[in-house]
């Protein structure tokens, strides 16, 4: 029933009148304008070619824009610009023409009669013969910004067709040769300018600004009836799945999304500013959606399907056999080298391009996430991450039948393949009944819920926040870390506070990562802590560490940066910070310990004294950031790791010492990095009071543990221990050689493996390298410098 709704409700604004198309042109004598340029004065019309000589003089190569970037790419785009500042339009019939022009313009492309459209000049360009402008999209310059009038001035040229797409429609505006020609395209148009084959064609491009003048008197009557009971029926029926297979009927959908048919960025996302059929059936929407009892916002939706498809028949030859590169030799080849773009077997089968011709057979999956939209009450709009489910999705434009942003397609893979991805930037209509309307808004991690929570509290009404709050734990999850995340910590924060209900304060907080908190925290935390007891907070800081052993990647090492500032300032807060700082400090301290221990484990020198120095940054944060006790604790768990430890400890005293003010007696960990200090120099002192290898002596330690119980490694263990071997041969096969190689370059030793292909089985050939001396002697200068600095920058306490 739910599917019957939406399906009812698409139809229905597909049979709505539509008022307009995406493109269209209008035509009117030149003697209405007269345009002068500096430089060049007034231009006669039609233009001939001394003329626009003339212009080009005056002009420079046009740019384009590619994100946030401007571009000059004369394979992109190759034409002459010349900025509005220096050209002056007037004429006593220009400003009514124009007016006329827009006029027409804005009923051609559907824009409600309410929206009075305005033409703001942006460049005069010229095309000579050759020039072009490859298919592209207009930037929405202004907020207002709606589409492009391109006015072309009347002069004999051939080529340089404006063709104009949108939803697989194309149209193509040829200027006249004695009148001005007025060609008028929503912004989110593809279109292109091809190539001039002769003459010049000369237009001044113009920014189609859309304003309101008057509200909307529009009733549609039963169409509006009609769509209001379809929007009844999806919020009370259950909500259908597209694969059900005899499961249970789910709750009814939460949401409406009625995706549209043109693109919109968030400057452009209007009610008044809508596109063609867009603003029809949005109208008839909001007027049903007041009908039924519910909320309407626009938003922004990301949209990737993913199809079986295949490439189109002329893959194939005459007898249906797959075709190849005449240099593809491969016999198990079954058309695969086509998919290379370089022709050439064998490389990567996925690739990006233009697959519009490819033969869509079904659909797989589709994915459709909300990204942005706009407040209730129509005061901005906020950034959201809001998935939306299949019982949620209504279109009147199926996805396929619009042009792509990007696509990606893979060939046959043996298992899987002949997949085609595409994906999709549309805009939507988002509808929910008024009474869910909470409910709905905060599903996308909305600030906007919080804020209404916030807002209960501050009128005193804890009850009906407390209610509100508790009904967003089936969904209140996975919210994210870092800055990204921040401001939405720090909304749920006075609202955790003022609930006065720790439960519901841990399901709140809960979600964020530890890289959420900041500084700017500090103050709502001790308050929390203070507020619910320290074994909330530890149970609080021990859910945004998440899982130990998780991959935590760069943004936990600029966390740990920070951490310092972070335990000082909630210690300086008002309420109980230390509840929070230790188990931060304890829980970063975890995390660490838990890296060195893996470090600890490499046994190729350059790589684990990489890694172990990084880690020293950190380790150096946490001991700032820890408590005197938790200090000391960390030093004494240090103090016990083997010497390959101090590859992290001397660069922590190094980090340590750059801060005097954390280190000076007094500081919370002064005693901690005291006493490493202390410990780095006595192993130190040690190991260069070992006696300097021999000579002759070629012994290694052992390459670690095998741990598939071979027969081989006692015989390895025994050639690295020797003194006087530092050659072996050894006849293996294969997977012993393997295992062998593997061994010695996990542990990093000095020895080259090398296979002898000479009888059965081949020869591995071992033989230490002299790396076995020169290691040992770096080793040696570096403890000499290491020992240095330790006792210029970290002397011993005397007595």
């Amino acid at each position: 029933m739910g599917h019957g709704a939406r399906k009812q409700l698409a139809e229905l604004l597909d049979d709505a009148q539509r008022r307009g198309d995406f493109s269209t042109r209008i035509e009117m004598s030149a003697r209405a304008l007269r345009i002068e340029v500096d430089g060049v004065g007034e231009l006669p019309l039609p233009l001939r070619a001394p003329v626009t000589k003339k212009l080009i003089a005056q002009a420079r190569q046009a740019s384009f824009g590619r994100g946030e970037q401007t571009l000059s790419d004369t394979s992109v785009r190759d034409t002459w610009e010349i900025t509005p500042d220096r050209i002056t339009l007037g004429g006593t019939d220009w400003d009514r023409t124009l007016d006329g022009v827009l006029d027409g313009v804005r009923t051609a492309l559907g824009l409600p009669p309410t929206v009075v459209l305005r033409a703001e000049p942006h460049a005069l360009l010229v095309y000579g013969k050759g020039q072009f402008f490859l298919p592209h999209q207009d930037s929405e310059k202004d907020d207002s910004m709606v589409g492009t009038l391109v006015v072309s001035l009347p002069s004999h040229h051939t080529g340089g067709e404006l063709v104009v797409s949108h939803a697989g429609r194309s149209v193509v505006h040829q200027a006249s040769r004695d009148k001005l020609t007025f060609a008028a395209f929503y912004a989110d148009c593809l279109h292109e300018v091809k190539p001039v084959k002769s003459g010049y064609r000369v237009t001044l491009t113009m920014n189609l600004l859309a304003e309101r003048i008057r509200p909307a008197g529009e009733d549609d009557g039963g169409l509006v009836a009609d769509l209001a009971h379809c929007l009844t029926e999806h919020f009370t029926e259950p909500a259908e799945e597209r694969y059900a297979y005899g499961r249970q009927k789910a709750a009814p959908p939460n949401r409406l999304v009625y995706l549209l048919d043109h693109e919109y960025t968030q400057r452009g996302l209007d009610w008044d500013r809508l596109k063609g059929a867009d603003a029809t059936r949005t109208a008839l929407l909001r007027q049903a959606a007041a009908e039924a009892d519910c909320e309407a916002v626009l938003a922004l939706a990301e949209v990737k399907e993913t199809w079986d498809a295949h490439a189109p028949y002329d893959r194939y030859d005459y007898y249906g056999e797959v075709e190849h590169y005449d240099d593809c030799e491969d016999e198990e080849c079954e058309g695969e080298c086509l998919l290379d773009p370089d022709g050439e077997p064998g490389a990567e089968r996925r690739r990006s391009g233009d697959f519009s011709d490819y033969e869509l057979n079904e659909l797989i999956d589709d994915e459709i996430t909300l990204s942005w939209w706009t407040r209730p009450d129509g005061t901005g709009g906020e950034q959201i991450n809001l998935p939306v489910a299949y019982a949620e999705v209504c279109a009147t434009a199926e996805n396929k039948d619009l042009t792509p942003y990007q696509s990606e397609y893979e060939g046959y893979m043996g298992n899987y393949g002949n997949t085609l991805d595409r994906w999709y930037r549309r805009a939507a209509v988002v509808l929910w009944p008024r009474q869910r309307s909470f409910t709905a808004r905060a599903e996308a991690g909305s600030e906007g819920a919080l804020r209404e929570l916030q807002g209960h509290l501050d009128a005193g009404d804890l009850d009906r926040a407390r209610t509100l709050a508790r009904s967003l734990a089936p969904f209140w999850k996975h919210h994210g870390s870092g800055e990204a995340a921040a401001a939405l910590f720090a909304a749920a924060l006075p609202v955790a506070v003022g609930l006065r209900e720790a439960d519901t304060a841990t399901m709140l907080l809960a979600p964020f990562g530890v890289e959420t908190v900041g500084e700017r925290h500090a103050s709502g935390l001790a308050a929390a802590a203070a507020r619910y007891g320290r074994t909330w907070a530890r149970g609080a800081v021990s859910s945004w560490f998440g899982t130990v052993g998780a991959y935590t990647g760069a943004g936990r090492a600029a966390w740990l940066e920070s951490l310092p500032g972070l335990c000082t300032a909630l210690r300086a807060a008002d309420g109980d910070g230390d509840a929070m700082a230790s188990p931060l400090a304890e829980g970063a301290w975890q995390a660490v310990e838990q890296q060195l221990t893996s470090w600890l484990g490499v046994g190729r020198e350059t790589e684990r004294r990489t890694g172990m120095e990084g880690l020293g940054v950190s380790l150096a944060r946490v001991l700032q950031a820890a408590g005197p006790e938790t200090a000391d604790t960390i030093a004494a768990t240090l103090r016990g790791l083997p010497d390959t430890a101090l590859e992290c400890l001397l660069p922590a005293l190094r980090t340590a010492a750059r801060q005097p003010t954390t280190i000076r007696d007094g500081a919370p960990a002064a005693r901690a990095f005291q006493t490493l200090a202390d410990h780095c120099e006595d192993r130190l002192a040690a190991a260069l009071t070992r006696p300097v290898r021999a000579a002759d002596d070629w012994s290694l330690t052992l390459a670690g543990t095998c741990r598939t119980g071979c027969g081989l490694c006692p015989d390895l263990d025994a050639f690295l221990t020797s003194r006087t071997r530092h050659v072996m041969e050894w006849p293996l096969a294969k997977e012993g050689r393997r295992h062998l190689h593997s061994r010695i370059d996990q542990a990093g030793l000095p020895v080259s493996h090398t296979t002898r292909r000479q009888g059965r089985p081949y020869v591995l050939v071992l033989t230490k390298t002299d790396a076995v001396f020169t290691r040992e002697q770096a080793t040696r200068t570096r403890a000499e410098t290491d020992l240095a600095w330790l006792r210029d920058k970290w002397p011993r306490a005397r007595g």
